[in-house]
């Protein structure tokens, strides 16, 4: 009887969903590397503005307490301020409880007055300024420093947000967050191993030690990618929801805000009445002092023009550039203090638009939060780089391996030439 000798099994190779998931993660990925890129360094670094924005403060942040000590009002260091400062323009400040710190202004630069620009800032077209923060002496009203560490920040959040191209730009960035948004679960796909075993379970979870820088960098997009899947899914998602008017509206409605809520708001907010007198900004600090006792910090807005019926003012144990620790903002009526009785729905709108906003830049968890989204934000920028060096890799190993085979064709072709003329 003959003898059948069987052949092994050949390999098998990608599945034809792998090759298409595979296909689409490096296109999708090398035509938005650079945007995701930048909009994640960008989000990243804006994780720590506060922290950044206090240190910048430096010892401008305190003052010595006299022995006696009253503080000057706040509409006595506005006017000390503008006078100190004249080509700027405040638009808020902050006072605190605590004897030994500076009163703080931002502030402004004002553009030169020019018919052009006077026409397209009535359009809500003008050049905004230069942004900065400035410390007082709240005893003697002394300019003591200033930091420019606003402004940096306001550009950075615009970066993040538009790539400081306006609305071209807002819809650049949303069209590459929802192809990081594909990247993430493509990437999901291409890591799930075929089979669960020993082997690729470590492969899947470790990277591996004692390995060249190449097998290092597809270690480390694969393994820290996974690891920080959910995370970047969740910080994406609060992302599209502020970029998308469409998302905004349903997690609006979904939570129990209102999508007009401005526009509701507007009929409960007090009439301009040129024969009532507004409240001083002095009251305002010491009604909401003795409304929230715990507070270290109030901030409130200062009315770009007399018509303006509300004040936007906060109290809380820390207030950042965007951050707000223990404490509430609230919107106030200018003649009475108090605060606006806006219906359940349009108070809910703020609620849920702070609250997708603390989730987005890693406000919820106080300084825990922010170490994690700061990590997570580290691995996200580091992903687009990562990947590319992995096809780079792979394109220039795959043209190495085509020269060679080349060359041996071209050897073996010319011996071949070389043997008939022997």
């Amino acid at each position: 009887m003959e003898n059948k000798k069987t052949n092994p099994k050949k390999k098998q190779g990608k599945s034809l969903t792998k090759r298409i998931t595979g296909w689409l993660h490096l296109w999708l990925g090398l035509v938005s590397g650079i945007i995701v890129l930048t909009v994640t360094l960008s989000g990243t670094i804006f994780v720590f503005c506060d922290e950044i924005v206090d240190f910048c403060g430096g010892s401008a942040k305190y003052v010595e307490a006299p022995a006696n000590p009253k503080k000057m009002t706040p509409e006595e260091l506005l006017v000390q301020f503008h006078k100190q400062v004249p080509d700027r323009k405040a638009f808020y400040f902050d006072t605190y409880k605590d004897a030994g710190r500076s009163f703080r202004i931002a502030s402004a630069t004002q553009p030169p007055k020019d018919k052009t620009i006077e026409k397209a800032k009535k359009k809500g077209r003008g050049p905004r300024g230069i942004f900065a923060y400035h410390y007082l002496n709240p005893y003697t009203g002394k300019v003591l420093g200033y930091t420019k560490s606003y402004e940096f920040f306001y550009v950075v959040a615009h970066i993040h947000a538009q790539l400081l191209a306006g609305k071209f730009g807002k819809t650049v960035v949303g069209i590459a967050s929802i192809i990081f948004f594909i990247q993430l679960i493509s990437g999901l796909m291409l890591w799930w191993p075929k089979k669960w075993n020993k082997t690729t379970r470590t492969a899947a979870f470790k990277i591996k030690s004692g390995t060249k820088w190449r097998r290092k960098n597809y270690d480390f997009h694969n393994v820290f990618g996974f690891y920080s899947l959910l995370p970047a899914v969740f910080i994406t998602i609060t992302g599209l929801i502020m970029a998308y008017k469409v998302l905004t509206d349903l997690t609006q409605e979904a939570f129990g805000g209102v999508a007009d809520a401005h526009t509701i708001a507007e009929k409960y907010e007090p009439k301009f009445d040129p024969e009532k007198k507004a409240l001083s900004f002095s009251d305002f600090v010491n009604k909401n002092f003795r409304k929230f006792p715990e507070a270290e910090q109030f901030r409130m807005s200062i009315p770009g023009n007399d018509s303006a019926t509300v004040y936007h003012v906060a109290a809380a144990k820390f207030i950042g550039l965007k951050s707000l620790v223990n404490g509430k903002t609230m919107e106030t009526n200018k003649y009475t203090g108090n605060e606006i009785d806006y219906p359940k729905e349009v108070q809910m709108h703020e609620v849920i638009e702070h609250m997708n906003f603390d989730l987005h830049v890693g406000y919820w968890g106080g300084m825990f939060g922010k170490i994690f989204t700061f990590i997570i934000g580290i691995i996200c920028t580091s992903l687009p780089v990562t990947g590319f060096l992995i096809w780079w890799g792979r394109r220039n190993k795959s043209t190495k391996k085509n020269k060679e085979i080349k060359n041996v064709h071209q050897h073996r072709k010319d011996s071949h030439h070389e043997q008939q003329f022997v």
